[in-house]
């Protein structure tokens, strides 16, 4: 893509995951974490048992699409954690016992493909350099022709 326009028989871009970057291009060592720029926040609702805590973010959020990965993406917080199982609703992490994530801690999760998870929603947030967010509209959302 980033030689696109010095060929002659290109027509038109397809805009793709390199645009956020997710969880899938970080595995394949194309970028880093921190080059991600979409990620899904999500709130920890339950923690059955030591070494599980339930989020409010399921597959309508994080997309059931693993591309060869496993689990469903990654937490930035705490990378030791891991998606293993999703609902529509919620997901489920397996934890350590030690883990410092309580009932009601916010985290961020970088979807494994953020083109899927993208189409998911009608709204973004978007962190603006100075720290504010704004909210933006997905104006394509559901428009599948």
């Amino acid at each position: 893509m980033w030689l696109a326009q010095t060929h002659d028989i290109f027509t038109e871009y397809r805009a793709g995951t390199y645009i956020l970057d997710d969880r899938s291009v970080v595995d394949r060592g194309t970028c880093k974490e921190a080059d991600c720029a979409a990620v899904v926040v999500a709130t920890v609702i339950s923690m059955p048992t030591p070494n599980c805590a339930v989020i409010d973010a399921g597959s309508k959020a994080l997309t059931s699409d693993l591309i060869g990965l496993s689990g469903y993406g990654y937490v930035i917080e705490h990378p030791e954690a891991q998606i293993v199982a999703l609902s529509e609703e919620h997901g489920t992490l397996r934890i350590s016992p030690e883990s410092e994530l309580q009932i009601g801690y916010r985290i961020q999760i970088i979807p494994d493909h953020v083109c899927v998870v993208s189409n998911l929603f009608d709204s973004t947030w978007l962190k603006e350099e100075s720290g504010t967010y704004v909210s933006l509209s997905i104006d394509a959302r559901g428009c599948v022709w």
